[in-house]
């Protein structure tokens, strides 16, 4: 479609007052529409000539009427273009010559778009190294240099652009305002931060995939910091932009590096709604999960995230357990992991201790043995045991833990470490005094001999010795003396001869009426009396108590034997001297025919009196 201008006009008024003043002209139909055309091209080049000389950067748009003119001109009669040559030739000079000019300009206005669109990028390129080594003092006067490149670029006429520097200037131009987005926000100043983010939003349909994907990244950076600062509204507000800027673009245009970070957003929103407690954001959360599950998503990570939602939910312990027996199924093994379902056996056994027992159980015997990890083994049985005696509605679960130790030894050939040994021990411990306190005799034994497991060898001699020690006690308490004398004879020697193994085991002779043995530890307790005689005194103690005076005579001639070595605090000699004499005395009463040693300890003790008292007063 030809322009018809005012000038075409004016040729046409021309053309029919030629024609009425030569009525004898004889011009075909044919003719005078050549002629008219002829006309019009004339008045089009023209305009060309004008748009060239003074408006060049308006001559894309004539692009296609150009192309018309040209189409259409070649489809004249050459009759008729004959006598409009010399002008047609004229325009056709002109037309040239300002096309070679105007090619020469427009080259030079390329040349110095591209010069400018050169240092408006390394403005840019210097923001985000200033900004990575936080100087951000120095990012901001760059900044701004790169504002007046941003403006002068914006304003320009679109003619300075090739259209590669055209998208050129674009991308850029969206940079500069990622930029100030993330200048504003290091300065912590959300509030312009917001402002330039409406002004890239309001523009979102310019951005390219690049730009979503770094704007994305930027916004999710900021929520994060706001999580950290515990500002989690404004967190989850930043969140929803930077998962907007990802699903605005088209899905499958998204790199795997823009999946994942679309996948970390919605993470990290199921933690965000958490924190912000209220039932409306459970269901939120339970949303965003189920999309993930939807995407096909690791079940791993979808796991723990149902673990993190169901925390807030005391009551479902059967759900916590179904999830957190598929993350131990299926969670590659790791130091942190191990320690991830560690902490959710931990807030399982806030809710059901049994169910937190059988995940324990599970997770050493499908995997850690597997795995042959003896460390995440230590650790697991560690809190496996603190599980069973923290816990008051497991019962007795020292044959199920014993059948564990056992798997575990055959499995592995492992010892623990002094560090898990003593772990476990002390937690045995305590439920050993417990029970013992309680004179639940049997469990304390129990948990004793548990206590003892090959697996916690490492626990020193020392430690093995008060666990025998306490298995005897328990069997004194159950009156199982014949238990006593086996777990004695199952002592290393330098065990059996502490005093205080030397000591349990007198009382033990006691009641068994084994004279031989308690002479034996009644000896040895008395040897070691010169530093300390409280064992000894006890001794007598245990002998009066059970009614054995012969027993009571030999513990307080080692004391009065003892005191023939020097003072004994709070000891009355006198007293003392008494106290053996009328009880040989009562011996002797009893025996028919009297013992002749015992005739023999009395004279002796008489005869030694008046010396040792006089002793003692001289010292005194």
């Amino acid at each position: 479609m030809a322009l018809v201008t005012k000038a075409d006009e004016k040729n046409n008024k021309r053309l029919d007052s030629v024609l009425s003043k030569n009525p004898d002209c004889n011009l075909s139909m044919q003719d005078h529409a050549a002629f008219e055309s002829l006309t019009r091209h004339l008045a089009f080049s023209v305009k060309l000539e004008k748009t060239l000389s003074k408006a060049f950067w308006e001559l894309p748009a004539l692009a296609d009427p150009i192309r018309r003119s040209i189409e259409s001109i070649e489809n004249i009669p050459t009759s008729a273009v004959a006598n409009k040559s010399r002008d047609l030739d004229a325009r056709g000079t002109t037309i040239w010559n300002l096309t070679r000019k105007y090619k020469e300009d427009a080259t030079l206005a390329v040349a110095l778009a591209l010069d400018d669109i050169r240092v408006f990028k390394i403005t840019l390129k210097a923001s985000r190294w200033c900004l990575d080594q936080n100087q951000l003092g120095v990012t901001e006067q760059i900044i701004e240099r790169a504002a007046y490149y941003d403006r002068k670029l914006q304003h320009s006429p679109q003619a300075r652009f090739t259209q590669e520097l055209a998208g050129i200037n674009r991308r850029l131009c969206k940079e500069y305002q990622i930029l100030r987005v993330t200048l504003a926000w290091r300065r912590e100043r959300l509030d312009l931060a917001d402002i330039w983010w409406k002004q890239l939003n309001e523009e979102q349909a310019a951005l390219d995939a690049a730009a979503r994907e770094q704007l994305a990244d930027i916004l999710f950076e900021i929520s994060r910091d706001q999580a950290r600062k515990q500002l989690y509204k404004s967190a989850l507000q930043w969140l929803k932009r930077a998962y907007d800027i990802l699903i605005a673009h088209d899905q499958g245009g998204l790199s795997s590096d823009a999946s994942a970070l679309k996948r970390s957003i919605m993470h990290c929103q199921v933690y965000a709604l958490l924190k912000e407690r209220c039932e409306e954001n459970y269901s939120k959360a339970w949303n965003i999960i189920h999309n993930l599950e939807n995407e096909a998503e690791n079940a791993v990570a979808i796991s723990l995230l149902k673990l993190s939602v169901l925390t807030g939910d005391p009551t479902a312990a059967q759900e916590y357990y179904n999830v957190l027996v598929q993350v131990v199924r299926q969670i590659h093994l790791s130091d942190i992991n191990v320690r991830t379902i560690l902490h959710h056996v931990h807030a399982l056994k806030q809710r059901n201790a049994a169910l937190a027992h059988n995940v324990l159980v599970l997770f050493i015997a499908e995997r850690l043995l597997v795995m042959n990890e003896i460390a995440w083994v230590e650790k697991t049985v560690v809190t496996l045991v603190w599980n069973c005696t923290t816990s008051t509605d497991l019962g007795n679960m020292t044959g199920q833990l014993e059948e564990l130790l056992n798997d575990v030894v055959a499995r592995s050939s492992a010892v623990f470490g002094a560090s898990s040994t003593h772990a476990a021990q002390v937690l045995i411990v305590r439920h050993i005094e417990v029970a013992y306190g309680k004179g639940d005799y049997e469990q304390a034994d129990s948990w004793c001999r548990l206590a003892l497991h090959s697996i916690f060898s490492n626990s020193g001699e020392s430690n093995i010795g008060k666990l025998q020690r306490k298995r005897m006690l328990c069997a004194m308490g159950k009156s199982d003396f014949s238990q006593c004398r086996d777990i004695r004879h199952g002592m290393s020697k330098s065990t059996r001869d502490e005093l205080s193994t030397q000591y349990l085991s007198y009382r033990v002779a006691l009641r068994c009426r084994d004279l031989d043995l308690a002479t034996e530890c009644l000896d040895a307790i008395g040897k070691a009396a010169q530093k300390d005689s409280t064992l000894l005194y006890a001794c007598v103690l245990e002998a009066q108590r059970n009614g054995n005076r012969h027993q009571v005579i030999h513990a307080l001639s080692r004391v009065h034997n003892r005191s023939t070595f020097g003072t004994t605090p709070g000891l009355h000699l006198p007293t003392l001297l008494r106290l053996i004499a009328r009880l040989l005395v009562e011996e002797l009463d009893d025996q028919q025919p009297q013992d002749q040693h015992c005739i023999d300890e009395l004279c002796k003790v008489l005869d030694g009196a008046p010396v040792l008292l006089r002793a003692s007063e001289h010292r005194d």
